[in-house]
């Protein structure tokens, strides 16, 4: 029986996030993650042509790498708020279906291992003189660690005590570190059986102090929403996700640069522009993430022609997201009584725009500025002035014209 609810609960899910599927996987997200992923493997081949020798940095990095990925994938249960009441009498029976929740929960971070190692696998081949056939080692030893460590978070939904959990934790991605480690220095082959060494050592220990348990039903439902949430924030930047409500933080500290603008007729839309951007979590909080990743990838990157990339992806990233700002105010009441040409809204949003966007290419080309020459960093600068003016003049009336027109 439970075995069935959780087949459909998961096809309900599927068919929910295909219905997003659509916007994340559009025409600009494709190219752009194209042109990315394209400049950083460049990027890398240069690198791995100026390995010539044995270097211990190959592994520790691989240490690091594949503890890290551990971390990836969250149990999802799809525990529903009336499962509290309806499901508690089958306590004993859910069993099953956390099991069945586990293995699924494993596809995506199984993926995100693959990938992982055969990217990593170049640099391990140069560096450190392992072969690329090692990779079958490395991957089934990671799908196995990650199997545990799911296994785990099955165990943290029994746990009353988050201390408790903190210390599993620990416990666990210190042996992740340790048999990563094993793998690396000693051999793939004593990796993989420490692998299963760790997996059989679990089953037995962990195993008995679950049965010992029951299920923290507040816990799961906060943990689930938690993970969904998560997921719609990302879905969040490329549609608008009904299920998803931002959160507003008043944030006095930011009111000097309200206090800025002139309080005149034509600037009533920038103050509320600049206003929900300066208090709206997915506004600010987008706008952060962008351009402390662009700073990041600038700031550790060697060439100019990547850092001109990297620039100009990550301006249009920034406009592109930050557009449903224009749509923000439409449903307020008194917005729509407001005196105010359209065209002014449209200035307004490109005032906005214009000076978030050349905040941000002022710190990417700081960032770049560590490792380009003078003239570099000063061709970067007005490119990044030249592609700002460009999107905010031209581009963002087309954009809000054809997003009006989907809306009617």
């Amino acid at each position: 029986m439970m075995i069935e609810v959780w087949k459909r609960r998961v096809k309900q899910h599927q068919k929910k996030m295909m219905k997003y599927l659509k916007y994340i996987f559009n025409d600009h997200f494709v190219i752009v993650c194209l042109f990315l992923v394209g400049a950083m493997g460049y990027a890398y081949s240069n690198y791995l042509k100026t390995i010539t020798s044995y270097d211990v940095k190959g592994q520790l990095i691989g240490i690091i790498i594949f503890t890290g990925v551990l971390s990836i994938g969250k149990l999802a249960t799809l525990i529903q708020a009336a499962d509290a009441v309806f499901m508690l009498p089958k306590e004993e029976a859910m069993e099953e279906y956390f099991e069945q929740a586990k293995w699924r929960s494993l596809w995506l971070p199984s993926f995100a291992i693959i990938v992982t190692v055969g990217a990593l696998m170049p640099l391990l081949v140069a560096m450190s003189g392992f072969a690329f056939s090692d990779m079958f080692y490395f991957v089934p030893m990671l799908i196995i660690l990650k199997e545990t460590d799911l296994g785990s978070q099955v165990l943290n939904l029994k746990l009353k005590e988050s201390k408790e959990w903190i210390k599993i934790r620990f416990l666990l991605f210190g042996i992740y570190f340790i048999v990563s480690t094993l793998a690396l220095f000693i051999s793939p082959i004593i990796g993989l059986v420490g692998a299963v060494a760790v997996a059989v050592s679990y089953r037995v220990v962990l195993s008995r102090k679950s049965n010992a348990q029951t299920y923290q039903w507040e816990k799961m439902l906060k943990d689930e929403s938690n993970r969904m949430k998560r997921i719609y924030q990302f879905i969040n930047l490329f549609t608008d996700i009904p299920a998803l409500k931002g959160s507003v933080k008043r944030r006095a500290y930011l009111d000097v640069f309200l206090k800025k603008i002139q309080k005149n007729k034509s600037n009533v839309y920038y103050y509320l522009y600049a206003r929900a951007f300066l208090r709206g979590t997915e506004y600010s909080g987008l706008y952060i993430r962008l351009v402390g990743i662009a700073m990041l990838l600038n700031g550790l990157g060697s060439s100019f022609i990547l850092s001109v990339f990297f620039t100009v992806i990550f301006l249009y990233l920034t406009g592109f997201q930050l557009l449903p700002l224009y749509f923000h105010f439409d449903n307020l009441s008194s917005a729509v009584l407001y005196p105010i040409k359209q065209n002014d809204k449209l200035q307004s949003l490109k005032k906005l725009l214009s000076l978030l966007m050349m905040f941000e290419g002022l710190l990417i080309t700081a960032a770049s500025a560590i490792h380009l020459s003078f003239i570099e960093v000063l061709v970067l600068l007005i490119g990044s002035v030249v592609f700002n003016l460009g999107f905010c003049q031209f581009y963002l009336p087309i954009r809000i014209n054809k997003m009006m027109k989907l809306q009617q």
